[in-house]
């Protein structure tokens, strides 16, 4: 019995088209409230630091409020402002995630 002629060429297309989602990644970010402070903690799904990246708070108008950059363990900590605020992680290369203080908790 002779093989699916084209079955290497099938398998090598769906080896390839699963190869990307295997090394790709994406941004994990969290804010809670902590006493009286947000304490925000970042990264990448697949382990990377996201050390060094900028986070920054925003009004409701896109001002900027704070900005600051995540430390050597990727976190930042900043006083919340008295009105509505969103937190925005600046990731790189799309990888941008932004939380409303809605949705952060304690």
């Amino acid at each position: 019995m002779k093989p699916f002629p084209h079955a290497r060429s099938i398998l090598a297309a769906g080896l390839l088209s699963i190869c990307p989602i295997a090394f790709a990644h994406a941004p994990v970010f969290d804010c809670f409230i902590e006493q009286d402070a947000v304490k925000c903690e970042a990264g990448f799904s697949d382990g990377s630091s996201a050390a060094g990246r900028k986070v920054q708070v925003r009004a409701p108008s896109g001002k900027v409020l704070l900005e600051g950059v995540l430390d050597k363990d990727a976190r930042y900590s900043f006083h919340p402002p008295a009105k509505d605020y969103s937190v925005l992680f600046i990731g790189g290369d799309g990888h941008d995630i932004t939380l409303q203080s809605s949705d952060i908790t304690k």
